[in-house]
């Protein structure tokens, strides 16, 4: 079969949008929310940035240091989840497409969802480590860009949200994957925490901010 070739990184911004837009069906929203995330850990990064050097978070530096590290981690894999979430679903899309009869068709139709539900847990996982990051970045970084971490919290948490609403359309179709116990377990447990940290985050964060 074909190697599925995607290449929006490679791109410029404005690109990518207009394929969001356009009638194909690549991209999508699960990369969509993908790139949610890149953008949430890369604005956790600019905090981590503001806010290491300066004399006056020294006894925070050591920390902010390692929260950065992650951070870039996290948002250099996000990326890279922007592109493989349209190959998943163009891989769905192919098997979908082959005759019903066919044999192997509900086996490539398991194969593609799986895959793509791989990914979409791997952003709810992401999108929880970076709201864990957010926090210490709220309480002891950098106070000018307090508003920054509260983007980055609300971006995080529909990046998590867009995953969520991508796998239970998956989930839907009636495959009845030998893996979806688990992870409607996954989801649940995602949920209760990534809901209660961003709410508390963005609690403290607009109080401060009034």
């Amino acid at each position: 079969m074909e190697e599925i070739k995607i290449d929006y990184l490679q791109n410029p911004l404005k690109t990518y949008l207009e394929r969001l837009a356009s009638k194909d069906p690549v991209p999508g929203g699960g990369s969509a929310g993908a790139l949610s995330l890149s953008l949430s850990a890369a604005l956790l990064s600019m905090v981590a940035n503001f806010t290491i050097g300066k004399k006056r978070f020294l006894e925070f530096e050591t920390e902010a240091k390692k929260i950065l590290s992650n951070t870039e981690t996290i948002r250099q894999e996000a990326a890279k989840l922007v592109e493989e979430d349209s190959v998943a679903y163009l891989q769905y899309r192919r098997a979908v497409e082959m005759n019903k009869e066919a044999p192997a068709r509900r086996e490539a139709l398991i194969a593609a969802t799986r895959a793509g539900n791989k990914i979409l847990i791997r952003i709810a996982e992401l999108s929880r480590q970076a709201l864990n990051l957010a926090k210490p970045l709220l309480k002891k970084g950098n106070p000018y860009l307090l508003s920054d971490v509260a983007c980055a919290v609300s971006l995080a948490r529909t990046a998590f949200e867009v995953a969520e609403i991508n796998i239970l359309i998956n989930l839907s179709d009636g495959l009845n994957l030998p893996d979806e116990a688990k992870i409607k377990k996954d989801l649940n447990s995602f949920r209760e925490e990534i809901i209660s940290k961003s709410n508390a985050i963005l609690t403290e964060a607009k109080k401060r901010l009034e």
